[in-house]
């Protein structure tokens, strides 16, 4: 069933990602002609060219985030939500393939971005830069051993836990908003200020709890060894991960428990 859902979110989201990530790469490939031919005359078109280009990132960005935000909303928590909750689905498979689908999409927006920008300033420059940056990554890999291998997975894994973490809380806050009668954006936009907030209060009390000296204790393991600097390194990202992790959790089973008894859909 939920490949089933999947199938239906990609259906209805890419009618509206698809055609700007196409208009991304079209108007770098444009980008990339004005600026390859520094003609006088070309100096209003590339100025217009590259507006255009500014406007598409940032409108990619901002779409990601509202169409995570309308899809939850507009298929659970409005009108259609009484069609989507007469399926014979449980209430965390709809978090599921919302939550997946966004992240999905969150990631391939990053990814086109990134590939558009490489395409408008791609040349034997830069692939000459990033083959001794590469050449210098290496080194610092070959000198630092097999914890560079698990610092940079531990990377990867952080990125991908705070990504669905944030998704989850955006959830979080439009169900707790939609238990108002009354200003339910308002509402929404609290609770996920309050989430914030208790957030930013528990990392406090755990830098307290540490102790005055951890700013020396960190200058000290910066002074030592690189294989100490990476053990530690290391435990540092394993805490950060943990700590979106719990709080991850956290908001998807509070979404789950709200869309499970307390669905509001008046």
């Amino acid at each position: 069933m939920l490949g089933k859902l999947l199938k239906y979110e990609f259906k209805a989201t890419s009618r509206t990602f698809l055609p700007m990530y196409a208009l991304l790469i079209v108007m770098s490939f444009i980008n990339k002609f004005f600026y390859s031919n520094n003609f006088e005359y070309f100096k209003i078109p590339k100025l217009i060219s590259m507006t255009v280009f500014i406007v598409v990132i940032a409108g990619i960005s901002v779409m990601t985030l509202i169409i995570t935000i309308q899809r939850f909303n507009k298929s659970l928590l409005t009108d259609e939500g009484y069609l989507s909750f007469t399926l014979p689905v449980k209430a965390h498979l709809h978090i599921d393939a919302k939550m997946i689908a966004s992240f999905v999409w969150s990631l391939l927006s990053v990814l086109v971005s990134l590939i558009a920008i490489f395409v408008m300033i791609a040349n034997h420059n830069v692939f000459a830069e990033l083959g001794q940056l590469w050449k210098e990554l290496s080194d610092v890999i070959a000198k630092v051993g097999p914890g560079a291998y698990v610092l940079l997975l531990e990377a990867i894994l952080l990125l991908i836990i705070t990504t669905l973490g944030s998704i989850v809380e955006i959830y979080a806050a439009i169900t707790i908003g939609n238990l108002s009668s009354k200003h339910k954006l308002l509402a929404g936009v609290g609770a996920f200020i309050g989430f914030g907030i208790v957030q930013q209060i528990v990392v406090s009390i755990f830098i307290t709890a540490l102790g005055p000296n951890v700013e020396e204790y960190f200058e000290s393991i910066s002074r030592s060894g690189v294989q100490t600097l990476m053990n530690v390194s290391e435990l540092v990202m394993l805490v950060l991960i943990l700590y979106t992790l719990v709080f991850g959790l956290a908001f998807y089973f509070l979404t789950n428990w709200m869309l499970t008894k307390k669905l509001n859909l008046e």
